[in-house]
């Protein structure tokens, strides 16, 4: 073959990739344009009633009059919140079948876990819906005011303080092992099966520290201490006390605990575009931000690109202490 002839098939080869590839490209916005055409559902992992799961709802309903089709959230439970995962990770790449969960099951227990679906290789990101930051709760008991009283009381006793989470391999109990290295402190963690038996025992004494934001109802109430929050800025209900930045004091996760909506791999980016502009939307609803208010949270949306980078970072974070702590657990 001559060398006119092989650039002559070179360049209509060139041009058929390239017609391929517009062709492609106007296929997906016609599909965002048509999208939705019926109802859009959620994979939630927990049961009704909890936080982010009546946010959701809400959320939910400004989502319907926005895209003009019922936004239905479906309850999945179990197995660590992997079926209603597994479900979006498996559905048709069409944006139908959402997946709205936390950084635990996103980026944390993929680590500890075989799970019958790839995290990060079966799902995208969507959007950060909403954040939570730590707020280091202790026992009235505990001889301390202060963040920086706390830790030189945890320096001088090692061991002997003890922190609750809601389980081995938890964020909290993640979280605490950063903390003790960022700190220079050693403490006694002790797991629990959520965060109503972590109350009883702070309370009364048995336990000394949880950042479980739900304890703090009992600071409120005078029945625990506020020490810091892990927050940007000083919360609200507590303008008393100072942040970790505030105190000094090092925090080394780069986020708090995120809620983000995922989508099978392989959905059209313009189809998960146009999701994203209906989950910013509502996150700017008063109602929606009301309702966060009783729970800490306060509305974080990030876009597809900026969600995925700080999944990524998170999802390293994680596993690199889990795999630091050389911790498994059973499936």
């Amino acid at each position: 073959m001559n060398a006119g002839i092989s650039r002559l098939i070179n360049g209509l080869l060139g041009g058929a990739t390239a017609l391929s590839l517009l062709a492609g490209a106007a296929a997906q916005a016609q599909t965002a344009d048509k999208f939705p055409a019926k109802p859009v559902r959620i994979m939630y992992p927990f049961a009704a009633g909890g936080g982010m799961e009546v946010v959701l709802r809400v959320m939910a309903e400004d989502m319907q009059k926005s895209m003009g089709q019922p936004v239905i959230v479906e309850n999945r439970t179990g197995a660590g919140g992997s079926i209603a995962a597994n479900a979006a990770a498996t559905a048709t790449p069409d944006g139908y079948t959402l997946f709205v969960g936390p950084i635990g099951i996103s980026a944390i227990t993929p680590h500890l876990r075989k799970l019958p679906y790839d995290a990060r290789g079966d799902l995208v990101a969507v959007a950060k819906l909403s954040e939570f930051s730590s707020a280091y709760v202790v026992s009235n008991e505990l001889p301390v005011k202060t963040l920086a009283e706390f830790i030189a009381y945890a320096k001088a006793n090692p061991g002997k303080v003890t922190y609750a989470t809601s389980g081995v391999g938890s964020q909290g109990h993640l979280g605490g092992e950063m903390l003790q290295k960022a700190w220079g402190i050693k403490m006694t963690h002790v797991p629990y099966k959520g965060a109503a038996e972590i109350a009883v025992d702070l309370i009364g004494g048995r336990v000394d520290l949880s950042s479980d934001v739900t304890m703090l109802q009992y600071v409120k109430q005078g029945k625990a201490k506020l020490l810091a929050t892990a927050s940007r800025k000083r919360l609200a209900d507590f303008p008393d006390v100072p942040t970790l930045a505030e105190s000094g004091v090092p925090d080394p996760r780069s986020t708090g605990t995120w809620f983000g909506a995922f989508a099978p791999k392989g959905t059209p980016a313009p189809v998960i575009d146009k999701l994203a502009a209906a989950f910013e939307r509502a996150l700017k609803n008063p109602d929606v931000i009301a309702r966060m208010q009783p729970y800490a949270m306060s509305p974080a949306f990030a876009g597809p690109a900026a969600f995925e980078k700080q999944w990524a970072s998170d999802y390293e974070l994680y596993g690199k202490t889990i795999r630091e702590l050389d911790l498994k657990l059973e499936n």
